[in-house]
């Protein structure tokens, strides 16, 4: 009996650590506007990311900037990829939401735009 318990015990532990992280997946963090690195990390993806989009017709050509960031993530490789989901205005008015994952090189210094994407218009 005490060998069953330890087993079942020892399955729903192993169960729990394997679900808490999957190499190479991403993971929340919390997005803080006084970080200077994550907004900097957000500012250029969304500087890269809006004349894709307007080039490609899904939003109006004009100046856009984040206003509310909905979620992030961050996934370890050799790097770091950050995924960002925010919403986006432009002077006018009109808004939408964009999703923007931008990949910083080791040591941080350079980025690149890995992918970006308009998913849902407001």
């Amino acid at each position: 009996m005490k060998f069953l318990i330890l087993l079942v015990l020892s399955l729903a532990a192993f169960g729990f650590s394997s679900a808490q992280s999957v190499p190479g997946g991403y993971t929340p963090i919390q997005f803080n506007p006084s970080n200077q690195q994550l907004v900097a990390i957000l500012d250029y993806g969304v500087e890269q990311a809006v004349p894709k989009a307007i080039a490609a017709g899904q939003i109006s050509d004009g100046e856009w900037n984040w206003t509310n960031v909905i979620s992030a993530q961050v996934q370890v490789v050799a790097g770091m990829n950050y995924d960002f989901i925010v919403d986006i205005e432009d002077n006018s008015g009109d808004a939408a939401r964009l999703n923007v994952i931008v990949f910083v090189a080791p040591g941080g210094k350079t980025m690149s735009l890995s992918n970006w994407g308009i998913f849902m218009l407001q």
